[in-house]
């Protein structure tokens, strides 16, 4: 009876909910690969479609030689700072992770004059994970757009946030990042520059949701940006796509990425 209880668990699909924070598969207690680890900290931007765990899928499509734990703590609307201040964001840090995903609150990008203290708390959480031996990595995202039903996904603030304002906020976003990237060493996933490159070529599909959350073709395309940070392998041998997408608009998206990288690093 064990004996098939067992078996009958390892051809389960992947338990998608979520145990201590963090995705746990049934399968996991028959894996034998190295474990590789790797905690996101953001908000909306990171959660929506569950991206974290679309990169484990990724993956172990790809045939990855390390088994991906990923842990999630992202809530709507949330900055850096309140998870500087949050007790379950700084219990989760203590532990040891291979690699700190952090994500800046969209809001806190749009211009340097409207970004308060979020760089300055980027910082603090990247020179925190370095203290204890992680590696911080920073989760490089994307401008508004007005090619969207009006307002919808903005911050409650939204008037603040004029679309005469999106190209420079592109700007701002890589700005800002390249300057955490020399001060503290931070490692950059930069999803934003393909994005924004992706924004002029054909496709018959939207990287937005709204005006300013991912859509399901744009969490894939983030997650293939992790996957192959995490593992170093080329997103063309990736098999998993999810089952809202096309076979096609999946296979676009991988050459995309996989052009994009090696382009960057000619450069």
């Amino acid at each position: 009876m064990l004996t098939i209880l067992l078996v009958c668990m390892f051809f389960l699909p992947p338990f998608n909910g979520y145990v201590n924070g963090g995705v746990q598969y049934v399968r996991d207690y028959f894996d034998k690969r190295p474990e590789q680890t790797a905690l996101f900290i953001g908000n909306s931007r990171t959660f929506y479609n569950n991206m974290p765990q679309m990169v484990r899928a990724i993956a172990d499509s790809a045939g990855y030689s390390k088994r991906l734990r990923i842990v999630m703590d992202a809530e709507p609307g949330v900055s850096l700072g309140y998870h500087i201040k949050s007790e379950k964001t700084q219990a989760l840090l203590s532990r040891r992770w291979d690699q700190v995903v952090l994500q800046v609150l969209s809001s806190d990008q749009y211009s340097a004059r409207q970004s308060g203290p979020a760089w300055d708390d980027a910082e603090n959480l990247i020179r925190e994970v370095q203290a204890k031996g992680d590696v911080p990595v920073m989760f490089v995202t994307w401008r508004y757009t007005d090619q969207c039903i009006k307002d919808a996904g903005m911050p409650k603030t939204a008037g603040d946030y004029s679309p005469m304002g999106y190209a420079d906020m592109h700007l701002n976003i890589q700005r800002q990042h390249a300057r955490l990237a020399a001060l503290t060493g931070v490692a950059l996933v930069n999803v934003g520059m393909i994005w924004e490159a992706l924004q002029s070529q054909p496709k018959d599909f939207n990287l937005y949701y709204d005006c300013n959350h991912p859509s399901i073709y744009g969490s894939y395309l983030s997650a293939l940006m992790f996957y192959n940070y995490f593992s170093g392998n080329d997103v063309l041998n990736v098999t998993f796509r999810p089952s809202e997408m096309s076979s096609e608009d999946a296979a676009m998206l991988r050459k995309a990425v996989s052009d994009y990288l090696a382009n960057s690093a000619k450069a």
